[in-house]
């Protein structure tokens, strides 16, 4: 028996992003599908699910209606329901009470100013590796893997026919004074910039602020030599959206930080 879903439901079953079979109704208001519990592959990158088979009635925040639902009034944010009001015959007359003698005005307590984050400032926040994407937990692991009870494996020791998956989102940095070199640089990542990116400066690639920010992230994971993941917004490598950034620090012989191995979830590749 098949089973449909509203256009406005915030379901799995209606999100543009879901892999499972459906079919929307000719109205354009109702998505049927086999049945209530139909699998499908989740498609959206910034979702915890992603790539991830998840059942047609699971929702989650970053839910976008079909094309041909929103179309025909399919809401990507769910509306407050507001009460109904309530009939003038209902309202009872209040009694008429004297105004209160007038008090004297006393001086309303001044908060101290809080500083405005720009919505459009070009920043990251950090990001429990345990909320990274499903490709970037298994970079992790092998890492993790490599390392044994090292701090951190050698760089030599990365093998990237066992990261397949990865490869295109990956770009390895090595330091240079007080910026940081493309050694190699992921077809996702490559597409997103205007020049062939190995042997360039962070600085000759991205704008002052994105590269400033990059190399801020990028600096605390090689001093430190700990991982570091974080979710990224406003970078023009993805304009008007966001993305998540997992630097892995990588040593010499001698157990010393060379490089970070950096992985930004960018679509494509």
């Amino acid at each position: 028996m098949t089973h449909a879903f509203a256009k406005d439901s915030h379901s799995c079953a209606v999100c543009v992003s879901w892999g499972g079979e459906r079919r929307v109704s000719g109205d354009n208001t109702l998505v049927h599908v086999e049945r209530y519990s139909v699998s499908g592959e989740c498609r959206a990158a910034v979702s915890q699910d992603y790539h991830k088979a998840t059942r047609s009635y699971h929702t989650c925040p970053v839910w976008s209606p079909l094309p041909m639902l929103k179309a025909h009034g399919a809401r990507p944010q769910r509306q407050p329901i507001t009460s109904m009001p309530t009939p003038a015959a209902a309202v009872k007359a209040a009694p008429v009470r004297p105004a209160p003698a007038a008090a004297v005005p006393q001086p309303a307590p001044v908060a101290p100013p809080v500083p405005a984050v720009d919505p459009l400032l070009c920043r990251s926040t950090p990001l429990d590796i345990e909320q990274i994407p499903p490709a970037a937990r298994v970079l992790y692991s092998y890492w993790h893997r490599l390392k044994k009870q090292r701090a951190m494996p050698a760089a030599h020791e990365i093998d990237t026919a066992q990261l397949r998956d990865c490869v295109a989102r990956l770009s390895l940095m090595a330091p240079d004074g007080d910026d940081f070199v493309y050694r190699s640089c992921g077809k996702a990542v490559q597409k997103r910039l205007t020049v062939r990116a190995v042997c360039r400066r962070v600085r000759d690639l991205h704008p002052d602020e994105a590269a400033e920010r990059w190399l801020a992230d990028l600096r605390a994971c090689f001093t430190e030599g700990v991982v570091k993941s974080h979710l990224v917004r406003n970078d023009p490598l993805l304009p008007n959206n966001r993305y998540v950034e997992v630097l892995l620090p990588l040593a010499d012989a001698r157990g010393n930080t060379v490089f970070v191995l950096a992985y930004r979830h960018l679509p494509g590749g």
